[in-house]
């Protein structure tokens, strides 16, 4: 049987991410979606933007001391990552003058260290909500209102 860390080392390897970014192909009362940066950019929604810095705090739940097995698999999933999307920059990442794909590739770093701490200490399952969205290829930017809002 598989751990949670080596089943979602599985996952990246297999997954092309952002691949659906614009597709709002979702069917989830819980998540607000948009069809670019643009007109997320242009929408009047009010909304907070996910962490994208180890130094910001997690939205869902407070601060945990990591032991080093977790340490050590976060890092490791972060290289994975950022391995994976290596290829980026993306023209759908900017904006006129404003270019996000630092803030996306942070952003998907982010979301998958702070689910294996999810999963770790059993902390609920808000990450792994997220990390789902990444894996069928759409960016979570934020959340409004107790919804995430994807592109």
């Amino acid at each position: 049987m598989m751990t949670i860390f080596e089943d979602t080392q599985q996952k990246i390897q297999n997954t092309i991410f952002f691949s659906n970014l614009g597709n709002a192909d979702l069917d989830d009362k819980n998540l607000i979606q948009f069809a670019s940066l643009e007109s997320l950019l242009f929408s009047s929604l009010n909304f907070i933007w996910l962490p994208t810095s180890l130094t910001q705090e997690d939205p869902f739940y407070h601060k945990q001391i990591n032991p080093k097995i977790l340490i050590e698999q976060r890092l490791k999933i972060t290289k994975m990552i950022t391995q994976q999307i290596k290829a980026m920059p993306d023209e759908r990442f900017k904006y006129k003058a404003h270019d996000f794909n630092l803030a996306a590739k942070n952003s998907i770093c982010y979301a998958f260290r702070q689910y294996l701490t999810e999963d770790y200490f059993n902390l609920g399952g808000h990450w792994q909500k997220i990390i789902d969205l990444y894996f069928k290829g759409h960016w979570v930017v934020g959340m409004s209102q107790e919804k995430l809002v994807v592109i």
